[in-house]
């Protein structure tokens, strides 16, 4: 009878260790895709300033409620030193408010594998909410949502960098960007 409990105990140990899932937080990322030409082509990027913020949490819903991050928008990075530089210059640095990109993650709903989040995003001086989903493929939580640039009052940073690669991008920069943000599950 004893071993039998025993073996009861540690199935039960071992069962719950296999669901207790964390975020390795110190490989998360964030990265952002916009689009240019008629044919939609992608321009992908990231920052390489980045402050992230988690909580402690027996699962992911718990960790990433209330996770926030500060982006410097300055420290962006498209793999090119001429894109960076057109992207700060004619995009960031036309925003009304210099100001670091805030976000916070709220209303975490955590399905098997899938789940998702609404993002709180605050960039130019604005509050946008957007819907995020996620899932967990190949050991790494992936979470994406659209934005819209317009939605940040950014007309004229938009203008700006649109007016500056309007031959480069076929006369079309489209305002959506899509961002996700990434971490492997532990």
């Amino acid at each position: 009878m004893k071993k039998f409990l025993l073996s009861i105990m540690a199935l039960g140990f071992f069962c719950g260790f296999l669901y207790a899932t964390s975020l390795d937080t110190t490989q998360a990322k964030v990265k952002w895709t916009a689009y240019k030409t008629t044919q939609k082509v992608p321009v992908s990027g990231s920052f390489t300033d980045i402050q992230y913020k988690f909580k402690k949490g027996e699962n992911l819903s718990m960790i990433l409620e209330g996770a926030s991050a500060s982006i410097n928008p300055l420290s962006v990075d498209l793999g090119d030193s001429v894109k960076n530089d057109n992207v700060k210059n004619y995009f960031f640095a036309k925003f009304n408010k210099q100001e670091a990109i805030k976000v916070t993650f709220k209303n975490v709903i955590e399905g098997e594998n899938q789940g998702s989040i609404l993002a709180n995003i605050k960039m130019n001086g604005k509050n946008v909410k957007v819907p995020m989903q996620y899932t967990i493929k190949d050991g790494v939580l992936e979470a994406k949502g659209i934005i819209d640039i317009m939605e940040f009052g950014a007309l004229e940073a938009f203008k700006s960098l649109a007016t500056l690669c309007y031959d480069l991008h076929d006369g079309l920069t489209w305002t959506q960007v899509e961002i996700s943000f990434s971490a492997p599950v532990q």
